[in-house]
């Protein structure tokens, strides 16, 4: 007999706190089947990105094998290459969390028992409805740190409403105008719950990634000092710096991930506190009976 379960609503005025209560509420219910979607989509672009740990420029600090600060930092030979890379492990990161979000709103029991065979009909569906949303916010971040300071801050501002246009576009099945006009309506009423959100999971997100990569860092640069510089050592250091990175750049996905379901929850808050969608959903259900 299957173990009874609470549904986790989408559309639920939430306040900033319940919201991300709720993404670590549904990670909980569906740890299985989110642990294993993320390594099918998120392992082999981490482990091709790994390898950038023997690519990175001449200047960069490499003594002490901490990578925090080389993750985005390659040779400029392989900086286009590695730049594609990363923006098809983002892609999947929306993939995996609307393929996940729409499967458990879909169906009435829990999804934590799907097999990857059942997933891979709803990724390749997911993939093309996400492609432009995965491009855009790509190209909307490299717009923000790479742009002067008043830009930056302008870019900021609009950028904050645009989290929501995912959820708008794949949930209400709007048009892409549409969607867009909805996304900064919605996203202005809410501006700053939406912003302490995503700061929120960001924070959350570094503080895993030091964790996780915080002890393979020391233990590297142990290795580094205790080893001499004959062949085989040499052989294990650069092993362990590899692996290090792709575990890296594997967090860096699992973040991305959790912070565009913590946005989609702060979706159904913002949706259902300004436009009341459970009850318009709900005459609907009742019309089509």
């Amino acid at each position: 007999m299957s173990q009874p379960w609470d549904k986790i609503l989408l559309y639920e005025n939430r306040s900033v706190s319940a919201c991300i209560e709720a993404t670590f509420d549904f990670l909980r219910q569906n740890r299985r089947v989110w642990f294993c979607s993320a390594f099918a989509l998120f392992l082999p672009w981490s482990l091709l990105l790994g390898l950038s740990a023997f690519m990175l420029p001449d200047d960069s600090p490499s003594s002490d094998l901490m990578v925090f600060d080389q993750l985005f930092c390659w040779q400029e030979d392989y900086r286009f290459f590695f730049s594609v890379v990363v923006f098809v492990g983002v892609w999947m990161a929306f993939v995996h969390v609307y393929s996940l979000l729409t499967s458990y709103h879909e169906h009435e029991n829990s999804i934590d028992g799907f097999t990857q065979r059942q997933m891979m009909p709803i990724y390749a569906r997911m993939s093309v409805r996400t492609f432009w949303l995965a491009a855009l916010a790509f190209n909307c971040v490299l717009v923000l740190f790479i742009s002067t300071s008043f830009l930056s801050l302008l870019s900021l501002v609009i950028l904050i409403p645009l989290s929501l246009l995912p959820s708008v576009f794949l949930f209400e099945r709007e048009s892409i105008v549409g969607s867009f006009v909805k996304a900064f309506r919605l996203g202005f009423r809410a501006w700053f719950q939406l912003f302490l959100t995503l700061v929120l999971m960001m924070l959350f997100g570094f503080f895993m990634t030091m964790v996780i990569g915080l002890p393979s860092s020391l233990f590297g640069t142990a290795l580094g000092l205790l080893t001499s510089t004959g062949e085989p050592e040499g052989l294990l250091t650069g092993f362990f710096s590899y692996l290090l990175m792709a575990l890296s750049y594997f967090a860096f996905f699992l973040v991305v991930s959790m912070t565009l379901m913590a946005a989609a929850y702060q979706y159904g808050t913002v949706s259902e506190r300004v436009d009341d969608t459970s009850v318009e959903s709900d005459i609907q259900h009742f019309e089509q009976l």
